[in-house]
């Protein structure tokens, strides 16, 4: 069995929760793993008991540098979740490295050297062709259907009154942090907790990164919510056993939701990616119950920005978003509405199926196939 190293972009949970999946997968067939990583990466990652070790390193840092050239070569395999960092160096010190791409559509660039890695697996998704059930491959890379686990809701699940919301990793390393850049997540659940009558729910769970749940506890410690940032095991187990999902539009918790048959709901976006997400989720209608900033001021067309001015650009809009009252008024009564609107929600659900039938099942399956055949190529 294979010895591997595992790494994820520190952005929000969405990276480490696509590495988690996989990393796990790989456990369950014998392979020893390792995890390095930071922020909300580690947090994330640090809550699963799969792993043989897991290491608080800064991939961007100097300390991993050293750790590199140390350590590196004495793993067979290295798995980056877009940590551009760790497969340079891997790539550098002759270490395998598979690419683990969730985010193609999204980069305006990517170093050249990514293209001759040894196996690049690319997520289909946001802005993808319909692939039916197979996988296709083109030189080094392996294009699959969403990387989700094996969980399924249940008849059980549909008739229970569970609600759980999802705010996810909530921040990013040097792009937009909780407190300095936005406090939408706060405004949210404060605006949930006033204005949106919960009670037709036996129990709200919100969850989101540390910093995020720590806040909550301490802003509101006789709240009926239950607030907590949960390790993926335990956030698909919440998941398949809710009522309904409410969340931010990312990208993977919806994958895993919507794979889960679990109907569905979006608050606003809370970073750019969730803005251009939420887009295209409303064009391929699965976001018929959704709340959109561009439902209240002018729409942004962020695509054609470079990536920093993306994110600047929506943190402007968001910054105007959380300050306004009045309109904080307004979209919570659209929210009371979709949570009410429970006759709605088998079609969620109907929709839901037929895009992940669209983008192709059994992406983590294949995704592992890959990563096996490359440790058979390299004869490990």
């Amino acid at each position: 069995m294979a010895r591997i190293i595992a790494t994820a972009e520190n952005f929000a949970f969405g990276p480490a929760g696509k590495l988690v999946t996989v990393a796990e997968r790989l456990a369950e067939q014998g392979h020893e793993l390792t995890f390095v990583g930071y922020g909300t990466a580690f947090q994330l990652a640090s809550r699963s008991n799969f792993w043989n070790d897991v290491i608080k390193e800064d991939t961007d840092g100097e300390t991993f540098d050293q750790y590199c050239k140390s350590s590196l070569r004495s793993f067979d395999l290295l798995i980056s979740c877009v940590d551009r960092s760790s497969a340079e160096k891997a790539k550098a010190l002759g270490v395998p490295v598979v690419w683990l791409d969730p985010l193609s559509w999204w980069w305006d660039e990517l170093p050249d050297w990514v293209s001759h890695l040894d196996l690049r697996i690319t997520q289909q998704s946001v802005g993808s062709k319909p692939a039916g059930h197979t996988f296709t491959v083109h030189g080094n890379q392996v294009v699959v259907g969403p990387i989700v686990g094996s969980i399924s809701g249940s008849e059980a699940a549909l008739d229970a009154a569970d609600l759980l919301v999802n705010f996810g990793g909530g921040e990013a390393a040097g792009w937009y942090e909780l407190g300095r850049d936005t406090n939408y997540p706060l405004v949210a659940v404060e605006a949930l907790q006033s204005h949106v009558d919960m009670a037709k729910f036996s129990s709200v769970t919100v969850t989101g990164g540390e910093r995020f749940v720590s806040e909550c506890r301490r802003r509101w410690p006789e709240s009926p919510f239950s607030f907590e940032c949960l390790g993926h095991q335990d956030f698909l187990q919440r998941l398949a056993s809710s009522c309904a999902f409410l969340t931010v539009p990312g990208l993977e918790a919806p994958l895993e939701a919507w794979s889960a048959g679990v109907p569905t709901l979006f608050l606003p976006p809370s970073n750019s990616s969730q803005y251009v997400q939420l887009d295209e989720y409303r064009s391929r209608g699965v976001a018929a119950a959704s709340i959109h900033l561009r439902d209240h001021l002018p729409g942004l067309d962020l695509m054609r920005l470079p990536l920093r001015d993306r994110s600047m650009r929506f943190l402007e809009q968001l910054r105007e978003f959380e300050k306004d009252s009045e309109l904080r008024r307004v979209w919570t009564k659209q929210l009371e509405a979709m949570l009410n609107n429970t006759s709605s929600w088998p079609q969620l659900v109907s929709d839901a199926n037929e895009f992940i039938e669209e983008l192709g099942r059994n992406g983590l399956e294949d995704s592992i196939k890959a990563i096996e055949a490359l440790l058979r190529r390299k004869e490990i």
